[in-house]
């Protein structure tokens, strides 16, 4: 039994219901509102870890494991497509740069438009990368709510912009080619 000359806050829970009289006493801890003097960082971390808990799943039920290894493999993809087009931008960049000629065309050449074209690729690869990660996040938060998206305008947007980048560079060297002809 309890003894009553202890410390009531060392007692465990059933010992307090028996030391009360029956009755147990909940004493909550201070949230961010309750204390105006609260600094914002706990505020920040009160967010963070509300919203980790809510979206975040770190363990999932054996029967959505296929579902769930489905997501992480087109997020994959998504990340396989971003590395293409950043690996494209750094080649552009390199093969550009090396076709320097000893009196460059200023206005329009390899080497002048070397950079902004691969900039241009690294561009998209971090937009894909984003739109992945979003396209992520959206469809984890559907699935645990029992829902999946099909489709999206994030698929016809990546798309678009490698078809809008693929034509835009074989234009530009297209371009250069002719204007080297010409000179």
């Amino acid at each position: 039994m309890v003894d009553t000359n202890t410390d009531p806050d060392s007692f465990e829970a059933t010992e307090m219901q028996d030391s009360h009289g029956g009755q147990l006493h909940y004493i909550r801890p201070p949230t961010p509102r309750d204390d105006p003097h609260e600094a914002p960082v706990e505020h920040t971390k009160h967010w963070i870890s509300t919203m980790w808990g809510r979206h975040v799943v770190l363990t999932v039920a054996h029967d959505d494991n296929r579902d769930h290894f489905a997501l992480e493999r087109t997020y994959l993809g998504y990340l396989r497509t971003s590395l293409a087009f950043a690996i494209i931008g750094i080649v552009i960049a390199q093969l550009f740069r090396l076709q320097k000629s000893p009196t460059p065309n200023l206005r329009m050449g390899f080497f002048v438009l070397g950079i902004p074209l691969a900039c241009v690729c690294l561009g998209a690869s971090m937009v894909i990368t984003t739109l992945g990660a979003y396209r992520f996040w959206k469809q984890q938060n559907a699935m645990a709510r029992g829902k999946v998206h099909v489709g999206g305008w994030e698929i016809n947007f990546i798309a678009g912009t490698a078809l809008v980048v693929t034509i835009a560079t074989f234009l530009i060297v297209i371009a250069i080619d002719v204007e080297k002809e010409d000179t």
